[in-house]
């Protein structure tokens, strides 16, 4: 029976090498479905460990990320969903003994689909805990795994130059992973941080001791200083937050006394004492803390908690996977109906809101004219009030000539005249026509407001003056301006200009944003033209000689004179 299983072992580890995708997967259904839950006790730890080596290649090859999620978490429901606890913690153990094996072969592009890959491993061996109710012995295996194949590897193994970056990323997320599965007692606690603690008394590796300390130690003094805190003020604490879970084993735990043990002894590494006496110092703050506000805590105890866990038959939370589809399309079709029901209600508000602005715009515009005798309107002028508008007789064709009616039609002829007297240079001799103000005649309204004004400013209505007030009020004249960008366009610097003898000539003068911003131009740089250096000429010794004689020479040249 066990020749057999390593012969099919074999040939499903071909399949999953494979290079084609399609076989790759049948090989990864025919071992997951049938092969492992069938003859998984009578396999040895060779025979896994060739399988976990073609499972590497078949995960390294998977692409995209949703292909690499499903696979990871398929793989990993083989620890949790396992035939026996003893064969989920040898496949477990396959897992970590081929991934630190392959780890220095991973590449950067790679990388985070293994960690992917780790991080649902630990999780599921969590789960496998968990539904053990944290059997002692079950517990202490697992963890063994850990601490030996990562956190604690063996010697040899780190002689050989073996790589340590599964080991840190391990540290890195445990406390991650086993968030969902808490609370658990005390007891339990102290199985699951034992390796932790052995790193903080053996291991030589500054990094890890670091990973440690920072990921998993320092998160429960945390969560417990938060936890503290909110009891002191009275607030609630969110009943499974992290704050809750993690905060009662920092504060219940006991760390101070721990770390003060393990510094205490003779095989601890001397460089790792530092990080011990300062963790037990934080911790006993914490601890003291507690005692002198005198809040009790509940002690931590073990709760089964129902997280969803896709195992490997096929079952998702006690349902087939027919089931969970079938109800996943039910979800959409309401949804669906949903939707639909509230697009038409948001169609139908949209049409309503669309008529009722269609109507409130038609009894602005009734109430802006009235509608007299054949479609003449008199408009309301806005120096007059509401009180003196036209009367109109309801239903009839008279119209009752009022004062106030002819006070309007007279300020309705003055505004007329006035624009005729400015439109033909002032002359009073042209009259306003005798048409009737028409609809679109509201349009204008602007420039009879500016005619009232100006008559307002002139003293009489004989129109003389008009063009001085037009003038000193800025209104338009006459005159026509002809406007050159060339001529009127005068650049004024944001800084004064510096005097005449620091200017520089124009071709050092800056251009462009630097002129702009009012740069000052700098001072003026003369470079001397450059010189050839020659030699100087050898002379000759007559002439110098003649020059400079010296005094012998002066001798016999007297001595020479006085013998002639």
């Amino acid at each position: 029976m066990a020749a057999a299983a390593a012969a099919e072992a074999a040939a499903i580890t071909r399949r999953l090498a494979s290079s084609n995708g399609s076989a790759r997967e049948r090989a990864v259904r025919n071992l997951l479905y049938t092969f492992l839950p069938a003859s998984a006790a009578h396999l040895s730890t060779s025979d896994l460990l060739k399988l976990w080596k073609g499972l590497f290649f078949c995960f390294w090859h998977s692409d995209k990320p949703l292909y690499q999620s499903s696979l990871a978490s398929r793989l990993a429901a083989g620890v949790s969903s396992g035939p026996s606890p003893t064969a989920a913690v040898a496949f477990f153990a396959a897992y970590l003994a081929t991934l630190r094996r392959e780890w220095a072969h991973i590449d950067t592009h790679r990388l985070d689909k293994f960690y992917l890959l780790n991080r649902r491993f630990l999780h599921h061996a969590f789960l496998l805990l968990s539904a053990h109710s944290f059997a002692p012995d079950l517990t202490s295996q697992v963890i063994s795994i850990l601490s030996e194949k990562v956190l604690l590897p063996e010697a040899d193994n780190v002689a050989a130059g073996s790589p340590r970056g599964l080991g840190y990323h391990v540290a890195e997320v445990f406390v991650d992973e086993l968030l969902p599965v808490l609370p658990v007692s005390l007891q339990t606690m102290e199985l699951l941080l034992s390796p932790f603690f052995n790193v903080l008394e053996k291991s030589s590796d500054r990094v890890m001791v670091a990973k440690v300390k920072s990921s998993v130690f320092n998160s429960f003094l945390d969560s417990g200083k938060q936890l503290l805190e909110m009891v002191k003020k009275g607030e609630e604490v969110e009943k499974g937050s992290a704050e809750e879970k993690l905060g009662k084993i920092g504060l219940l735990f006991g760390f101070c006394k721990r770390f003060a043990d393990i510094a205490a002894k003779v095989e601890t590494v001397q460089a790792n004492r530092k990080v011990l006496f300062g963790l037990r110092d934080e911790f006993m703050k914490v601890e003291k803390g507690l005692e002198l506000s005198g809040v009790e805590i509940a002690v931590p105890e073990y709760e089964s908690t129902e997280v969803p866990v896709v195992t490997v038959t096929g079952v998702v939370n006690g349902m087939d996977l027919d089931e969970v589809k079938v109800e996943k399309k039910k979800n959409k079709a309401k949804k669906a109906s949903l939707v639909g029901s509230e697009k038409d209600g948001a169609k139908d508000l949209k049409q309503e809101k669309k008529v009722k602005e269609k109507k409130e715009k038609k009894k602005k515009k009734q109430k802006k004219a009235e509608v007299v005798d054949g479609g003449d309107v008199a408009e309301h002028s806005a120096d007059t009030p509401a009180e003196e508008d036209q009367h109109m007789g309801g239903g009839t064709d008279a119209i009752t000539f009022d004062e106030a009616m002819m006070s309007n039609l007279q300020k309705q002829f003055e505004k007329a005249a006035a624009e005729a007297r400015m439109v033909n240079g002032g002359s009073s001799s042209s009259a306003s026509p005798e048409k009737p103000v028409s609809g679109k005649a509201a349009k204008k309204r602007k420039r009879a407001k500016s005619v009232d004004r100006l008559s307002e400013v002139s003293d009489g209505d004989d129109g003389t003056g008009e063009g001085n007030v037009l003038s000193q009020d800025g209104e338009k004249s006459g005159k026509k301006v002809r406007f050159s960008m060339k001529n009127n366009l005068v650049w004024k610097p944001h800084n004064p200009l510096p005097p005449q003898c620091l200017r520089l000539p124009p071709s050092a003068i800056p251009r462009g944003s630097a002129l702009k911003k009012g740069v000052k131009p700098g001072p003026i740089k003369e470079t001397p033209t450059p010189v050839k250096k020659t030699k100087p000429k050898a002379k000759s010794a007559k002439k110098v000689l003649k020059k400079n004689p010296s005094l012998a020479v002066k001798r016999l040249r007297k001595l020479q004179n006085l013998s002639t």
